[in-house]
């Protein structure tokens, strides 16, 4: 009765997202599987989609129960529902919720989960050193995070972000437009990278190549105007506005070539992994991207350009612009590797994996 209660609370208090609490009866009244409270970040930024809902959603299929606290649900309640939850394990997606943290897992074991240099933010920095040292393992994004992690605690995996594949084929290169794109979520906001893209564009117009660069996340006129300003005049430039993450996968299908510059001088640079690439892999777009981060674990010579040379990266998109075909290759070869590397079913793995280490109890087929 007081379960049901609290989750009728719950239903009013978050609306849509009540279904993601609906495990608790099911926990209480069936057998014995190792349980999860998962705490996303809070942010809207996709990270926290893929590395909390869908990762969460993932290892129900794997034999967890698994409780997904949207960011809404406040102290009091989510003490109430981890009483009647019990979960074996908390999971925090970063630190950036209030309550993601050393002082709010209220006696639970718990795992932090960390995918951006947050720890480079001096507001952030010791919230997130208490709660690495004091976790029972941290997941990694990369290995720039492991790094850090590992000064405060041995038990660091480093698991890449995995998104689920878009259904449908992907438009064929000869289908599609000459558009290349840089995918960051706010281009303004990446001064050093934004430098790097406008002298590439430069370069590649004054060699002749005619293109298409579209960028993302420009929400008002006033940031257009500064995104204008730091190209030459006349650049045939299209400003896309901030969306919701299945439209953003969906506006990749007529790119020819996705962009992923990191300049690893900006040490939060530093803490990206493949962000957007995964956008590029799910919509079949080529990729040129920095040697930084884990890019070259993932990509082969047939498969993506890694290179933090502009003259290799202006090169590489001449060419691949002038060649449907050589597009064609390079999307399915990656589609190829994403699929048994960055899906969702792929991260779900390792996480499944290294949670049930541990707690040291058994691995669990799953469909």
């Amino acid at each position: 009765m007081q379960s049901n209660a609290l989750l009728r609370h719950a239903v009013r208090k978050i609306g849509h997202g009540a279904r993601e609490i609906a495990t608790i009866p099911q926990a209480l009244a069936l057998g014995y599987r190792p349980r999860l409270a998962v705490f996303p970040s809070g942010s809207t930024a996709p990270s926290g989609d893929l590395r909390a809902y869908a990762i969460g959603r993932a290892l129900r299929r794997r034999g967890w129960y698994v409780m997904l606290l949207p960011k809404q649900i406040g102290s009091v309640q989510r003490k109430r529902l981890l009483g009647l939850f019990r979960p074996d394990l908390l999971l925090f997606q970063t630190c950036r919720h209030e309550f993601n943290d050393a002082n709010h897992a209220m006696g639970y074991r718990w795992v932090l989960d960390l995918d951006d240099a947050d720890f480079v933010d001096p507001l952030m920095s010791r919230r997130l050193e208490r709660a690495a040292s004091g976790a029972a393992g941290i997941i990694a994004g990369s290995r720039f995070i492991r790094d850090w992690a590992r000064r405060f605690n041995p038990q660091v995996r480093v698991i890449w972000t995995g998104t689920p594949k878009t259904e449908g084929d992907t438009p064929n290169h000869y289908q599609r437009s000459r558009i290349v794109a840089w995918a960051q979520a706010s281009p303004l906001g990446y001064p050093q990278e934004l430098s790097f893209v406008s002298d590439l564009h430069a370069r590649l117009v004054s060699d002749g190549i005619a293109f298409k660069l579209r960028l993302y996340g420009i929400k008002t006129p006033a940031e257009a105007a500064r995104i204008y300003n730091k190209f030459i005049p006349g650049s045939d430039l299209e400003l896309l506005p901030h969306m919701s993450y299945k439209k953003f996968l969906l506006s990749l299908r007529d790119v020819a070539v996705g962009l992923s510059p990191i300049v690893t001088t900006s040490p939060f640079s530093r803490g990206k992994s493949f962000g957007k690439i995964l956008g590029y892999l799910d919509a079949g777009v080529p990729v040129v991207c920095s040697d930084a981060a884990d890019h070259a674990l993932f990509f082969k010579e047939e498969s993506g350009v890694v290179s933090s040379d502009m003259d290799v990266w202006a090169a590489a998109i001449a060419r691949l612009l002038s060649e449907p075909e050589s597009r064609n290759a390079m999307a399915l070869q990656a589609s190829h590797d994403f699929r048994s590397r960055l899906s969702i079913d792929a991260a779900a793995d390792l996480t499944d994996r290294f949670l049930r280490e541990i707690m040291n109890v058994p691995g669990h087929s799953h469909r």
